[in-house]
C-alpha cells in the first residue's frame, strides 16, 4: 500500500477514535446527569403518621368541572355524611407515596343542577398520596393523588371518572395539604398534573361529556394533627 495512502487512513481512523472518546464522554456525563437529579430527589418527614379519619371542611360540597366546557357540577352534603380513611407513613426521609387515602364515601345522594338525585363512590383506592413541593412559609404540601376512580351514578344521569379509560383505575387529580390547625387534604380545580376524563356519560344535563378532561373539588380536614415537611 503506498506510503500516502497509509497516512489518510492512519489519520481517519485517529478522528474516528477521538469522536467515539467524545460520545463516550458526553454519554458519561448524561448518566451522571441522571444520577445526580435521582440522588436529588425530594424526600419527606411525616409525623406522626399512622392511621387517620377526615371529614369535609366547611364548604360541605364536592364538585366535578368539565374544563372543556367550564361547566361545574356541584353537590352540597352533610359534612357527616361521608368519610375519609387515610393511612400516612412515618419518619425522616421518607419516599412517594407518603401515604394512602384507604376509602373514601360518599354515601347520600344530592341534586346538583337540577339534575334528579346522583350519588358519587369512590374505587380503586387505596389512591397514592404522591407529595411533590413544599412551601414552608405557607406549610403547604402540594401533590398528586393517584390511582382514581369515581363514580357517578342515579335514576336519570351517571358517568365514570377515571384516567386512561373507564376501568383503568390510574386517574391523578393535584391537592395541597395544609399543616395549618385543621389540618387540611384538598382537591382544587386549578390546572395541575390530573388526569381524570369523563366516560361513559349519560344525562348529567349537558354538564359532562364523555372524553373531556375533568377536575375534581372535595376538602377533608383530618381529625388530629399531621406534619408533613420536606428539608
Amino acid at each position: 500500500m503506498p506510503a500516502r495512502i497509509s497516512t489518510v487512513m492512519f489519520a481517519a481512523g485517529a478522528l474516528a477514535l477521538a469522536a467515539g472518546a467524545s460520545t463516550l464522554a458526553v454519554g458519561a456525563s448524561a448518566l451522571l446527569a441522571v444520577a445526580s437529579a435521582s440522588t436529588s430527589a425530594a424526600t419527606w418527614t411525616v409525623t406522626p403518621g399512622g392511621q387517620y379519619r377526615a371529614q369535609v371542611r366547611g364548604d360541605n360540597f364536592w364538585g366535578i368541572l368539565d374544563a372543556r366546557t367550564n361547566t361545574e357540577l356541584r353537590c352540597t352534603v352533610n359534612a357527616s355524611a361521608w368519610s375519609m380513611r387515610l393511612r400516612f407513613k412515618k419518619g425522616t426521609g421518607l419516599s412517594d407515596p407518603i401515604g394512602w387515602v384507604r376509602s373514601l364515601s360518599f354515601p347520600k345522594p344530592c341534586l346538583p343542577g337540577g339534575m334528579g338525585p346522583v350519588t358519587l363512590s369512590a374505587a380503586g383506592t387505596p389512591w397514592g398520596i404522591n407529595a411533590l413541593s413544599y412551601d414552608p412559609a405557607g406549610q403547604v404540601t402540594s401533590g398528586r393523588l393517584t390511582h382514581m376512580h369515581l363514580a357517578l351514578s342515579g335514576p336519570h344521569s351517571s358517568a365514570v371518572l377515571d384516567g386512561t379509560s373507564a376501568t383503568a383505575n390510574d386517574g391523578t387529580a393535584p391537592f395541597e395539604y395544609n399543616n395549618g390547625p385543621a389540618n387540611t387534604l384538598q382537591t382544587a380545580y386549578g390546572p395541575g398534573s390530573g388526569s381524570l376524563h369523563a366516560y361513559r356519560v349519560i344525562g348529567c344535563r349537558q354538564m359532562l361529556h364523555s372524553g373531556d378532561l375533568v377536575r375534581v373539588f372535595f376538602g377533608y380536614d383530618l381529625s388530629r394533627a399531621l406534619t408533613v415537611t420536606s428539608p
